[in-house]
């Protein structure tokens, strides 16, 4: 288990399915600029990268209803001199890759361009090379609404 995560224990959560494909590259960047707020909140400096996935469509609601119902932690942004920066709001999630899985934090900008059908998740691997991912490839995503 990640540092900085407790077990879900009786905390509902939803599975939903999500197809790997690669954003616009923003991800290492604001990952990187927000390290150490990062660290802060869940304990580890993040791989300097997101995972982007794509929710199938039908399962956008369900994933919306339980973040609604959750308490994410919010990771304040930088303090860099010119740029507007915004919060960042994270939930616990495990990613589920065949038997395999991570315990990893989806993280919803507070400024950001994306709906619902689309989040961006982080860990303290790099997780397309730790599971072989490549564009297209379908995994579960299991988030906790708590």
């Amino acid at each position: 288990m990640s540092r900085g995560m407790a077990e879900g224990g009786d905390c509902e959560r939803v599975r939903v399915e999500g197809a790997v494909f690669s954003g616009r590259g923003e991800g290492g960047f604001y990952v990187g600029i927000y390290a150490k707020q990062f660290e802060k909140v869940i304990g580890y400096r993040p791989y300097p990268g997101t995972l982007n996935l794509r929710i199938r469509e039908g399962q956008v609601e369900a994933l919306v209803a339980c973040v609604r119902r959750a308490n994410p932690l919010l990771v304040e942004p930088p303090r860099i001199e010119g740029a507007r920066l915004g919060g960042v709001y994270v939930y616990r999630a495990r990613i589920h890759v065949g038997l395999d899985y991570r315990d990893v934090y989806v993280v919803r900008p507070a400024i950001t361009h994306y709906k619902w059908d689309v989040v961006e998740v982080i860990s303290n691997e790099y997780l397309r090379g730790e599971f072989k991912l490549k564009d297209g490839d379908v995994v579960e995503l299991e988030v906790y609404c708590c």
